[in-house]
């Protein structure tokens, strides 16, 4: 018996530490594995809907995607059209999406967008799925988004990342227009950087707003997910 208290004990004191040190190092890597350890001591399985299935392979760690997100991802064609956020993140995206075509510059603002779509179309070469990252380097209004909507068509599966722009007064209405807009259009999908990324300031490099290569990788858990279910 005090053999078994022992056990138990040790156990414990080692599931505090390890858990203690995931709070520290919140990636989603490491929360998956505090929940399987947690699991173990219990004696309880997975809570149906507390976590995130991952594929068992390397892309599927790093990315903390599904084996049917991955499949889903690889058989799509997808148009990318953004600012410095895009261009930080296309290598890491390229890694799971199909055919990622990317048209992403720093500094871009939201009114370049629709001389951009017209060059798509008038070339052929505009995917059924469009990623949008725009928004970052200042304000935009509700007719320009639904100017660029409509332009890309209904026809098309719009994937709309919202703003993260630390103390810039900008961020929040942005976000509202892109959130508002994700409502009103069936084929436009947000994607919630902001809330995902708000709380992790060390996925970023000095100035908190361009990803570092752990937040890259975690744009990528967050856009993929979306462009999985929603994209055609």
């Amino acid at each position: 018996m005090k053999h078994q208290k022992l056990i138990y004990w040790l156990v414990g004191i080692f599931a505090v530490i390890f858990i203690g040190g995931a709070l520290i190092i919140p990636t989603p890597t490491v929360k998956k594995r505090v929940v399987t350890i947690s699991n173990f001591i219990t004696g309880h399985g997975k809570t149906k809907g507390a976590t995130h299935d991952v594929a068992d392979s390397k892309l599927g760690e790093k990315y903390q995607l599904s084996t049917t997100e991955l499949n889903r991802l690889h058989d799509l064609k997808v148009t990318g059209i953004g600012d410095s956020i895009m261009v930080r993140t296309t290598a890491d995206l390229n890694q799971v999406i199909g055919t990622f075509n990317v048209n992403a510059k720093v500094g871009r603002q939201v009114s370049a967008a629709p001389a951009i779509v017209t060059q798509l179309q008038n070339n052929h070469t505009m995917a059924k799925n469009v990623l949008i990252n725009l928004g970052t380097n200042g304000p935009t209004d509700a007719a320009s988004i639904d100017g660029i909507i409509n332009q890309i068509g209904s026809s098309h599966e719009i994937f709309w990342v919202n703003t993260r722009v630390p103390n810039k007064k900008w961020q929040d209405p942005n976000n509202r227009l892109i959130a508002a807009a994700a409502k009103k259009y069936s084929n436009v999908h947000l994607v919630d950087w902001l809330y995902v990324s708000q709380s992790n300031d060390n996925w970023f490099v000095d100035d908190n707003l361009h990803p570092n290569s752990l937040g890259e990788r975690e744009y990528v858990a967050t856009v993929g997910p979306v462009l999985a279910k929603y994209g055609k």
